[in-house]
């Protein structure tokens, strides 16, 4: 752990625009995004840190958001440091190891300390070190552990190509996938979504027409609820059913004219299989079997 440099002083400087960088090796893969929500990072690489120089990026976002695998590979749990708190490797199958610090210990979303470095709290359920993962599949949860203690919830993420030294994973992570969704094991063959946002736009003239949402929250069969913070564009098959909430009913059919911009809407998707290009959910890929149209 003589790598990680991250300290409670550190964190207050985390709006200040820091201009270091690193260089990564050419082994390293186009990345999925490490946390499935909203996240406000910048390239922190480099910056004073009260031991040292910072060895990654710092990706705050709300406790409990998603932490999953960038690329496919194997992890292995770290609970022994102190100012690391929960923490994990990620030993990516293209030899690039990535480190991922400060993972959740806390049972509830205020800073109990409660948790403790555990499956559910710190880590997926069902994880154990050692595990073969694929890219995208849910590993762990935000936090504050270690010695961002009770500061803001972040992912320290470190990125060593070849497993050598740290290098800036900063034009990684703005040039990386951001998934609609944290992927669950492989043993999970297929699943279900529905959808909550609002309407950005319909295109009616393409064949099958499409509907792009801004999604507010997701729900997937398995139960995970993710505010994955993009938009989705989902074809619209001509068996499925279109309608609208009306007061004092359930609702009545409706037409897709009537998805203007900014209606809120809520989607029940077709099923699909779990994997790598339903995750990233190109323009279009999923299809709606119903869609609602709340009222105002």
């Amino acid at each position: 752990m003589s790598r990680h440099r991250t300290t409670a002083a550190a964190l207050l400087v985390l709006l200040a625009a820091w201009g270091l960088s690193g260089t990564a090796s050419a082994a390293v893969p186009r990345l999925v995004f490490p946390v499935v929500a909203d996240t406000f990072y910048f390239d922190d690489f480099g910056a004073p840190r009260g031991s040292g120089r910072h060895q990654g990026n710092d990706l705050v976002a709300a406790k409990r958001s998603p932490v999953v695998a960038v690329e496919a590979g194997r992890v292995v749990k770290w609970t022994s440091s102190r100012t690391a708190g929960c923490m994990l490797y990620l030993h990516g199958r293209s030899g690039t190891e990535y480190m991922y610090v400060h993972l959740n210990n806390d049972r509830t979303l205020r800073n109990d300390n409660a948790g403790g470095c555990k499956n559910g709290i710190a880590y997926a359920p069902g994880l154990v070190s050692n595990q073969q993962v694929q890219a995208g599949q849910l590993i762990a949860y935000v936090g504050d552990s270690g010695d961002a203690n009770g500061i803001v919830s972040h992912l320290h993420f470190e990125l060593h190509p070849n497993g050598g030294a740290a290098a800036s994973p900063y034009r990684r992570l703005r040039a990386a996938y951001r998934h609609l969704y944290p992927r669950p094991a492989a043993a999970v063959e297929t699943l279900r979504m529905r959808v909550h946002g609002t309407v950005v736009a319909a295109f009616l003239d393409l064949d099958p027409q499409r509907i792009r949402i801004r999604v507010t929250q997701l729900r997937l069969s398995n139960g995970w609820i993710v505010k994955p913070k993009r938009d989705v564009t989902l074809s619209v098959p001509v068996d499925a059913a279109l309608r609208r909430s009306v007061p004092g009913t359930l609702s009545e059919p409706t037409t897709i004219d009537r998805f203007t911009p900014g209606s809120r809407v809520i989607v029940w998707a077709n099923e699909f299989p779990q994997d790598l290009l339903s995750a990233r959910a190109a323009p279009g890929l999923h299809t709606i079997r119903d869609i609602l149209l709340l009222s105002d």
